[in-house]
């Protein structure tokens, strides 16, 4: 007699209730909190960001002088991390340039268009304002920024912020 596997006591299609940690209710109750804004009763924080050597100047200095100028008009806040981010936004942003390169330089000038699809290897899609300070995670808030430069500036603002309490409001200064 051919064996059989034991009958559930589930009816077919019924699946059972999925058993919920601490854990998960944690990760749920956070996904339906209400988004951190900034809580002007905190103290304001300045933090202090280097400009290094091995930073791509212009670029650091277009991205720290948008930094600056939200910081002046009040907007800049800690978030809460970690930041909810849609990476395909930033995978789709370089990829429409790298598109655009193409359309524009190929194939009448295929070497220009390798040459500047490789430059953009390089480069990140950046967030001008900051997730971690309170950006917006859309497209109109990119630009590209050197990879490296990108993520020092980003680890520097992280380092300095990961202990104030939410809504916190930040003031940027750049050092030398």
């Amino acid at each position: 007699m051919p064996s059989r596997a034991p009958k559930s006591s589930k009816k077919r299609g019924d699946a059972g209730k999925p058993r919920v940690g601490n854990g998960v209710r944690a990760a749920v109750k956070k996904a339906a909190a209400k988004p951190v804004v900034r809580n002007n009763d905190l103290p304001e924080v300045t933090i202090k960001v280097q400009r290094k050597p091995t930073y791509a100047r212009a670029q650091f200095d277009r991205k720290m002088n948008a930094l600056k100028k939200l910081s002046d008009e009040g907007k800049l806040f800690k978030q809460a991390n970690p930041v909810a981010r849609d990476e395909s936004i930033t995978k789709a942003y370089k990829a429409r340039i790298r598109q655009k390169i193409f359309d524009k330089y190929w194939p009448h000038d295929k070497e220009l268009a390798n040459r500047l699809s490789e430059r953009l290897t390089d480069q990140h899609p950046d967030h001008v304002w900051e997730l971690q300070l309170g950006g917006p995670d859309d497209v109109s808030n990119l630009k590209l920024l050197h990879g490296h430069t990108n993520e020092d500036v980003g680890r520097q603002i992280r380092q300095q912020i990961m202990k104030l309490p939410d809504g916190t409001p930040i003031r940027i200064e750049v050092v030398d």
